[in-house]
């Protein structure tokens, strides 16, 4: 008998929508500090996401200009409306600005609906978030090798 997640969907199925290189996940409802909630899309950055226990991921905003006030440039990625699925504005994604999952905690959200998968990043947005997370002076080394596994 196969395990379901939210919505009747077999685990090893949203495994392989949301566990993938590029893959990437509309999360509701979540809120940061002095914002409201509101959804969010997130994007994982794992070269290997399928084997790892834990998932860096990045998240978009519209929120430009504030991102440009704050961040250097190197560090930014912006994505305008059409270049990726996933993506309903232009966005801004601040490499900076990264979290880090465990994946149970993942797969719980699945299970509860708080998590639904969104299309897999196209290979030349992804090679740009890579890039700038790789110029990200705050993401921790054991982190950065789940993106870049020969450091």
């Amino acid at each position: 008998m196969m395990e379901h997640l939210g919505n009747g969907i077999p685990k090893e199925f949203i495994a392989k929508l949301i566990f993938v290189e590029g893959g990437s996940f509309l999360k509701n409802n979540h809120q940061f500090q002095n914002e409201p909630p509101k959804d969010r899309r997130y994007f994982i950055l794992n070269k290997d996401p399928q084997n790892d226990n834990t998932i860096v991921t990045v998240h978009a905003t519209t929120q430009k200009e504030k991102r440009k006030a704050v961040r250097s440039e190197n560090v930014l990625v912006e994505i305008g409306n059409g270049e990726c699925s996933a993506i309903t504005q232009n966005s801004i994604i601040d490499c900076e600005s990264w979290k880090v999952w465990p994946k149970t905690q993942l797969i719980d959200l699945v299970n509860d609906g708080t998590i639904e998968s969104l299309d897999t990043l196209p290979p030349e947005i992804l090679a740009k978030l890579r890039i700038a997370i790789g110029n990200s002076k705050t993401l921790y080394p054991i982190d950065k090798r789940l993106i870049f596994p020969d450091l």
